[in-house]
């Protein structure tokens, strides 16, 4: 498949984005009918040199900041969540690469790769019998020669079967604590995958994340020098949740259109004479959107701030704990209100004003990371004296 060139700007990115809009819905609901990957969508992603965002443009990416990215992410989402979280992990991945690939020659080579081919690449951080936290590994890196090998049991690998490179997190080696760990670049190639358990869902069907056993064997230079934890504080938590948080805002504001177009018809067909009440639940609506979208904005431009300087970032920790709950929950909010304008055509499957898949993807943001575990996060923060308004 030949791709384009990346977008040069982000305004020619969002242009490309929206002249794929019926190739995503329709890929979308392909996808959600059958728990199977968005591979039209995607496909179009790539065609369009869309996947490379996150690249720098001196290795032939778009090199967009967070706050492009978060809009591309919320657009995408617009038109399939699904599609809209592949899109958003993968440029995570990919922005978790960037700072290390100046001092990485194998990892810069690996990008200006990525960008030529359009690479999608997924995360592989969970791991059975580590209750969810992202800070702590079982797996090790073993040591073979020249090389290392990895084995982790994972309990969800979003898109791991469809795509062209992993990061995986482990051990530094079989010694090491287990918040002593690094960050792995795995091409497809270099891994075996088996499918551990079934990937049926409520939502986000379209990810695929189905548990996966990895086993892999890489050179040294695919092992990130910089520690797993630095990257994860600097780069991953953050911004996946500014990510996450636009892809779910994406999603409830398109839900939130076709409670305006279903009351717009609705007037219009009210008989000649009688009185049409506005739904005050289309304001409520706009207003919490507003807020999620200005609240995304706000933390990717301190992201990107951040990034930038060069200097010492400051911790974005409680902020981005803070959207990634607030999206999580107050999307699903707007989605409700939409289901309950639109009444039985919302409740469809089916149809113009159907909201049921907006629904049911929504409602997987409170437990992509347990928002009972972030909350508990920063209050503990706030009682050791954070000021959580700073």
């Amino acid at each position: 498949m030949t791709s384009a060139a990346a977008p040069a700007t982000a305004a020619e990115a969002l242009e490309r984005v929206d002249a794929l809009r019926d190739t995503l819905l329709a890929g979308g609901e392909a996808a959600d009918r059958t728990a199977g990957f968005p591979d039209k969508g995607v496909d179009a992603l790539k065609a369009a040199g869309l996947l490379s965002a996150a690249i720098p443009a001196e290795y032939g990416g778009s090199g967009l900041a967070a706050p492009a990215l978060a809009e591309l992410a919320a657009r995408i989402g617009r038109c399939c969540g699904s599609t809209g979280m592949i899109w958003a992990m993968h440029q995570l991945q990919l922005a978790c690469l960037v700072p290390s690939a100046a001092a990485q020659p194998e990892l810069a080579d690996y990008l200006r790769t990525a960008a030529a081919e359009q690479h999608l690449v997924a995360s592989v951080t969970s791991e059975a019998g580590i209750g969810g936290n992202l800070r702590m590994s079982k797996a090790a890196l073993v040591q073979v020669g020249e090389e290392y090998l990895v084995e982790k049991h994972a309990t969800t690998v979003s898109y791991g079967e469809q795509a062209d490179s992993l990061l995986v997190t482990a051990r530094r080696d079989d010694r090491a604590a287990a918040d002593d760990q690094v960050l792995v670049l795995v091409r497809a190639e270099q891994a075996r995958l088996r499918r551990t358990g079934p990937w049926n869902t409520l939502g986000m069907r379209g990810t695929c994340s189905s548990p996966q056993h990895l086993q892999a064997v890489v050179p040294r230079g695919q092992v990130l020098a910089e520690p797993f934890g630095a990257i994860a504080g600097r780069v991953m938590v953050p911004l996946s949740h500014i990510l996450w948080a636009a892809v779910w805002t994406g999603i409830a504001t398109d839900a939130f259109r076709r409670a305006v177009r279903f009351s717009q018809t609705k007037a219009k067909a009210t008989r000649r004479g009688s009185t049409f009440a506005p739904d005050s639940r289309l304001g409520r609506m706009h207003a919490v959107l507003t807020m999620l979208r200005a609240h995304v904005q706000e933390l990717a431009a301190e992201f990107a701030e951040s990034r930038a300087s060069g200097g010492s970032p400051r911790d974005l920790t409680v902020p981005a704990n803070a959207l990634k709950v607030s999206a999580s929950e107050e999307s699903v909010r707007v989605a409700v209100l939409a289901l309950e304008v639109c009444g039985m055509a919302g409740y469809s499957e089916e149809g113009e004003f159907s909201v049921a898949r907006h629904l049911r993807d929504l409602y997987s943001g409170r437990i992509m990371i347990a928002n009972d575990k972030l909350t508990a996060v920063n209050t503990e923060l706030l009682l050791t004296g954070q000021d959580f308004l700073d």
